[in-house]
């Protein structure tokens, strides 16, 4: 959906100094063609490819008055058919999006210029459906019919007629086990932006002002599996089970930003400076509606009671349903970011340069939620039973478990269980609380309402040195931050667990030469650099929910060579190459309990390789251009090929350290101590958890290709292209489905990357 582009560049590791808090990996700086204001022109180009992919192009710039005022207005559409394909037949991965933008340009003389960009964009996508992996070990447990309600599909559903690991080149198509018909996404955006350039007698004066206004809207089946176990926003069952009850899922976000910058020289050129103030407002709100369905109880007695347990969790709710039971949550996020910084770049000598840049950051978040409405009928009979005096039974497996623990999670799920306030118990919860099972009401959810507040000094230091005319060494270091907030979810308190994460920070050293070569034919540039990561902020999907936590260190090692070289007056080749070695330290995360940085989330990740972090990336391509027909047309080729070698696409790495084997002894074998477990009992478990099933995407390749013809005025071209043209078959994040597989035996869903797609496009400029 990028369109009517002036450049993008590509800037590697943290750049706080300029682009301020959250680039603390790079930032990608993305410029769109300003109005011209002395030539008439526009542009069409019109895309067809496979999966019914259209995509249209077009844009005119008009100078109104000419080297004084100027318009531009461009815009898009994309349609696409969903590249998966669920066993129901349904699609997913579609794409429907339209794109607009308008901008006006007006030359004030000595005066200053002002530019003025509004742009609208909204999309109707069916996304984020799930490719199976692998199956549960108890897969034909889960075959067999529960009652009136079928069984979940055991058969494989790929070509070779094989187990489900349903990922691979040998496959036709993608398929998926889950359902993909109602896994809506759609979005609304708006902004404004207006920027004021002048020069002033201290150098020159740039204001920057921006607002814009964001809706998502989502409603999906999350539970990946055939049978009707909860839902995410107003699905048609949802609707038929509650009506008017149900609010719809909508995510608004409203941003309003203002930057002032002056820039000049000083000491007869030698010091080029910046300084600068921020300023931005936002504010997040969020309504979330879950719902449970008629195959909760059921199915989760399947699948971690192997079915001999028939619909234990309905009779431990006094044979009260799940069914229909629900929860509407609402949440908000306002945050103040301020921040002043300064950017210099000093000539020591006609060959030394030094770049010294620094910010100040301020921030400060509110976040609260609160439950606005519900139905808990089964939550609030099973906590009767609890209160009428409920013996626990324990289930023994290679995990041990408490039947009303696991009754708790199953009757009053945490998105949909009423929320719970532990200083003020009344009614069910007080009976419960009063008696021997009080720690259950740690698993409902609490509502919150607090403040985040951070600050810190962002500030980088650079020396460049000029070996020769063609050859340039440089060093340097940066201190980078990425802001904290909250989890926005109604497990996220619960526990009495903070619902906040931390602010991340970043160390980041780097040392490289830059050469160009062959009378400036060639270019080669190479860096070394180094990473060091405090309170990592990581984002992980459990299959239920997404949730962000901090890891108390990351590193990220390596070296990256680029080369650039026109072989031949008609051809041009470009190799990269990048050796990354990006892991959790073993001492990542604090094993004592009693510490403030003990995490659980984060145990298991010591020791192992950062997410979608492969140790190699290369990518080579090559351009070849020619006259021909007479030099009536140029004919072009261009191809790309990027290798990687094998990467982590799992968050969580092993099997996470749970709640319920810290309460519970960890596993029958070799049980942890219920209370204080010691900081060797922790180390001996996080080591010994199994990796999870495809937690490795294996190396691969993927090529793109791209052969046409233009007009020596390029007024006209055809373009034939094709990316990952061998059709290789990758995927992003794998991930559990808790639904379909117990503690010991996990099925594991996977969110794929884009098959080959192909097509031809059609250009025009006048």
């Amino acid at each position: 959906d990028l369109y009517d582009l002036a450049r993008v560049e590509t800037l590697r590791g943290p750049q706080g100094t300029l682009f301020g808090r959250n680039t603390s990996a790079g930032a990608l700086n993305i410029k769109t063609k300003r109005p011209d204001l002395n030539e008439y022109e526009g542009f069409g180009n019109l895309t067809f490819g496979n999966y019914d992919l259209v995509n249209a192009q077009v844009g005119v710039n008009l100078p109104i008055i000419e080297d004084v005022f100027g318009v531009r207005v461009s815009g898009a559409i994309r349609e696409r058919d969903g590249t998966i394909e669920s066993f129901d037949g349904s699609d997913s991965n579609t794409l429907d999006r339209v794109v607009l933008r308008g901008q006006a340009f007006a030359d004030f003389g000595a005066n200053g210029t002002l530019r003025a960009i509004i742009d609208y964009s909204e999309s109707d996508d069916l996304c984020c459906d799930a490719v199976w992996h692998n199956d549960s070990a108890a897969a034909a447990i889960f075959g067999a019919p529960i009652g009136a309600v079928n069984g979940l599909p055991t058969g494989a559903l790929d070509s070779t007629g094989g187990a489900p690991n349903i990922i691979g080149p040998d496959l036709d198509e993608y398929r998926s086990n889950a359902i993909a018909s109602q896994f809506a996404d759609t979005t609304e955006s708006t902004g404004f932006s207006l920027e004021y350039v002048a020069d002033t007698p201290l150098g020159e004066l740039t204001y920057v002002g921006s607002y814009r206004e964001f809706e998502n809207g989502q409603q999906s089946d999350r539970d990946f599996v055939g049978a009707d176990v909860f839902a995410f926003g107003v699905t048609p069952t949802v609707r038929a089970l509650q009506g008017d009850a149900i609010s719809p899922n909508v995510t608004t976000i409203d941003t309003m930003t203002h930057e002032l910058r002056l820039k000049g020289t000083a000491f007869d050129d030698r010091l080029d400076w910046l300084v600068g103030a921020y300023y931005s407002d936002e504010e997040i709100n969020v309504l979330r509606t879950d719902t449970l369905l008629g195959d909760l109880q059921e199915s989760t007695a399947i699948t971690i009671l192997g079915g001999a347990a028939g619909n234990v969790f309905t009779n431990l709710a006094q044979g009260v349903s799940t069914e229909g039971d629900f929860a509407t949550s609402a949440f908000e996020q306002t945050g103040e970011s301020l921040s002043i910084f300064t950017h210099n770049i000093f000539a020591v000598t006609d060959r030394l340069d030094l770049t010294v840049g620094l910010r100040y950051v301020d921030e400060s978040k509110d976040g609260s939620f609160q439950q606005i409405n519900g139905q808990h009928n089964a939550c609030n009979a099973f906590l009767g039973t609890v209160a009428g005096g409920f013996a626990p039974t324990t289930i023994l497996g290679d995990n041990v478990i408490q039947l009303d623990e696991l009754s708790t999670i199953v009757n009053c799920f945490v998105f949909t269980a009423p929320v719970v306030d532990p200083d003020n118990l009344t009614g069910l919860f007080a009976a419960v609380g009063a008696g021997p099972q009080a720690g259950l009401l740690d698993l409902l959810p609490q509502e919150f309402d607090e403040t985040f507040e951070d600050d810190e000094l962002v500030y980088t230091l650079k020396a460049s040195y000029e070996i020769t005319p063609d050859t340039n060494v440089y060093a340097g270091f940066t201190h980078g931050f990425k802001s904290g907030g909250f989890n926005l979810d109604p497990g996220a308190a619960a526990g009495g667990e903070s619902p906040q994460f931390r602010s991340e920070l970043v160390d980041a050293w780097e040392v490289g030469l830059k050469t160009d070569l062959w009378d400036g034919r060639a270019r080669a540039n190479i860096a070394v650099f180094f990473q060091e990561m405090e309170d990592f902020q990581v984002l992980e999907f459990t299959g239920t929910r997404l949730q962000t936590f901090n890891v108390g260190k990351a590193e990220s090692t390596g070296v990256e060579f680029e080369g650039l070289a026109q072989l031949t007056d008609s051809f041009t080749a470009n190799l990269g190459v990048t050796y990354t070695d990006a892991k959790y330290p073993g001492d990542c995360s604090s094993f004592d309990v009693n510490s403030a940085d003990f995490n659980r989330n984060a145990l298991t990740l010591c020791g192992n390789p950062l997410t979608n972090a492969p140790d190699w990336v290369a990518i080579a391509g090559g351009t070849f251009e020619t006259p021909v027909f007479d030099s009536q047309l140029n004919f072009f080729a261009t191809g790309s090929v990027r290798y990687e070698t094998e990467r982590r696409t799992s968050t969580q790495p092993t099997e996470a350290i749970t709640r319920l084997q810290f309460e519970n002894g960890g596993t029958a074998a070799a049980p942890i101590p219920l209370v204080n477990p010691s900081e060797a009992d922790l180390r001996a478990l996080a080591g010994s958890q199994p990796l999870l099933p495809g937690d490795f995407q294996d190396d691969n390749a993927k090529v793109n290709l791209r052969i046409g013809l233009e007009t020596d005025d390029e007024r006209w071209a055809i373009e034939i292209w094709g990316n990952n043209v061998f059709d290789e078959r990758t995927k992003n994040v794998t991930f559990n489905i808790p639904l379909r597989g117990g503690y010991d035996n996990r099925a594991r869903g996977q969110f794929v990357q884009d098959p080959a797609t192909y097509g031809v496009t059609l250009r025009t400029k006048f």
